[in-house]
């Protein structure tokens, strides 16, 4: 891959979907950082809230925003967190998966924004 992407990220699906595109990649992470990150968060919200209609359209809706931004091995963990809210299990219980999720994410946020910055260069 000639974008010399941080290893971090699932760089054969990126190669796969989006090729050497810059411009695609560009936009598909500066789209996650823009509107999954908030959703995410928004997650949260919702689950303190035990707001569990609105938490499961908004794990569902996220879930393929993880594997379009090259986080693929997130968005299992984000399946069992859609499972268990479907499965009505306890606050406690949901909170403690997406904190799991959540720490492995702001990991990964700087690494994303850094080549989001990046890939908005060679545009």
């Amino acid at each position: 891959m000639d974008l010399q992407l941080n290893p971090a990220l699932d760089l054969k699906y990126i190669d796969q979907v989006y090729g050497d595109d810059p411009v695609i990649l560009y936009m598909i992470f500066d789209a996650f950082l823009s509107d999954s990150v908030p959703r995410w968060h928004s997650l949260h919200k919702a689950l303190h809230r035990e707001d569990m209609k609105e938490s499961a359209s908004i794990v569902h809706g996220l879930k393929p925003s993880f594997t379009m931004a090259g986080l693929t091995w997130i968005r299992p963990k984000v399946e069992v967190l859609e499972q268990a809210i479907k499965e009505n299990e306890t606050r406690e219980n949901l909170m403690t998966i997406y904190q799991t999720i959540s720490a492995e994410l702001n990991e990964l946020l700087p690494i994303i924004e850094q080549e989001s910055e990046r890939l908005k260069q060679l545009q």
